[in-house]
């Protein structure tokens, strides 16, 4: 992993990568800090959304017991710090910079702190919630967020060799090993937002530790069996409170949950969690020579891209839930298309082509990368849409509530800032997308 000497030249692809690393990631540092002086906006018009500040670094303080206070922000906002570390990485990558890289050693130091004895790192259920730990999986985002910081810890140790961060990953998976599994005593379920299972095939193959591969296979293998998982799971909640509100209505569709993985043959529900799902998919088969989730994803792939996803490359075409809804319904005025679902099918793209090098999975790849993630960021590295539009008419915008989510200017920053941090960890690490290798050639 990252031992790749390629170095981009070309000025259109080098604006980008020296923009995130002397503007992008300094910006998203200051708004991770409650430092920048910005408006953040409401992706959409929705009460409970959280707009006043981010406060995720604090969160960690909070967590750590250095600060007192109470967590603010969406309850997956440790998300947004685990990204932002993952794009220093691939910065520090392309090029070394002390300065940066002190700030984001500074952050594993705190990490570690406020990491429980167990493994367990979460800071929202860690300040609010201790008692509801793994009891609401549909809405707590726990593995979601573990994840991301594993795919952190793996980009920056790979990078920077710092032992820190794979130890709070790998402590963090084994803790998470203990709670799920197929075994007697275990949970035998899933987080209702993919995101671990790739996280830990790339745990797996930095470390080299099968029983993180297991565990993604598990983690695949078990989604679907049991549709009513999720309500039969949340009866364990002490609290009758949502984590999130509005998602108590969202059928087990929405979380690719409705029947197991390798049954699926369309692509539903929240088009992100549809993404990272099937690159977890896409890597699994390859890592196991999984010839049936190999096939399980070319269906998938095949309904997204011929059936489900705008000439842009962008995919999800309802706001309600930022989700698929039915072949062909691509609407122009009212599309979703968020920049993290585009990201997301990069991934999947990608990871296909370790698979099967054929060059469609390339074409979708520039596609979206050219029209729905770089369309996702201003030129100044620090004005972001979450959502992508393709057809605007500024006062119904404004007025109309089924509009409220196509923006007409790109905001400084999202009460749920998912997109940023996730563009800055693509685009900083472009040249691990430049080429592919199958057995003995190269492909670019």
């Amino acid at each position: 992993m990252f031992e790749n000497k390629i170095k981009i030249t070309a000025p259109f692809w080098q604006q980008y990568i020296n923009l995130i690393r002397e503007e992008m990631l300094p910006f998203q540092w200051s708004v991770l800090n409650d430092e920048a002086d910005i408006k953040i906006e409401k992706e959409r018009d929705a009460d409970h959304i959280p707009a006043e500040k981010s406060h995720a670094i604090e969160n960690f303080k909070i967590a750590a017991g250095i600060s007192k206070g109470k967590h603010y922000g969406m309850v997956f906002q440790d998300s947004d710090v685990y990204k932002w570390l993952e794009a220093v990485a691939y910065a520090l990558h392309q090029h070394q910079d002390n300065a940066l890289q002190k700030i984001a050693d500074g952050v594993i130091d705190l990490l570690a702190k406020a990491q429980q004895s167990d493994g367990y790192l979460n800071t929202y259920f860690t300040i609010e919630a201790p008692e509801r730990r793994y009891k609401r999986l549909y809405q707590s985002h726990e593995l979601y967020c573990a994840g991301h910081f594993i795919e952190a810890a793996v980009g920056y140790y790979s990078v920077t060799k710092n032992q820190k961060i794979l130890d709070i990953a790998c402590k963090l998976a084994d803790h998470i090993d203990d709670v799920f599994g197929s075994e007697d005593g275990k949970i035998h379920g899933y987080d209702g937002h993919e995101e671990i299972e790739l996280a830990l095939l790339r745990l797996f193959e930095l470390t080299k530790n099968d029983k993180y591969k297991k565990l993604a296979n598990f983690f695949l293998y078990e989604r679907g069996k049991n549709p009513n998982f999720f309500k039969e799971q949340q009866k364990t909640d002490p609290s009758t409170k949502p984590v999130i509100e509005g998602m108590e209505s969202f059928k087990p569709e929405y979380y690719q949950n409705h029947k197991p993985i390798l049954e699926q043959e369309t692509a539903e529900g929240h088009a992100v969690r549809v993404m990272y799902m099937c690159t977890g998919m896409a890597m699994l088969a390859r890592l196991n020579n999984d010839e049936k989730m190999f096939e399980a994803c070319k269906r998938l792939w095949k309904n997204i891209v011929t059936k489900r996803m705008y000439i842009t490359g962008g995919i999800g075409s309802t706001v309600i839930g930022e989700a698929f809804t039915a072949d062909y319904d691509l609407p122009n005025d009212t599309m979703y298309c968020e920049t993290c679902a585009s990201i997301g099918l990069i991934f999947f793209a990608n990871n296909m082509l370790k698979l099967d090098v054929d060059s469609q999975y390339a074409d979708i790849m520039e596609k979206a990368l050219y029209n729905t993630v770089i369309d996702g960021m201003a030129l100044d590295g620090k004005h972001f849409f979450y959502v992508n539009p393709l057809e605007v008419v500024p006062q119904l915008s404004h007025k109309d509530p089924g509009k409220s989510h196509v923006k007409t200017v790109r905001p400084a920053w999202f009460g749920c800032a998912c997109c940023p941090p996730n563009l800055a960890r693509l685009l900083s690490s472009l040249d691990e997308y430049m080429y592919t290798v199958k057995d003995d050639v190269i492909y670019s």
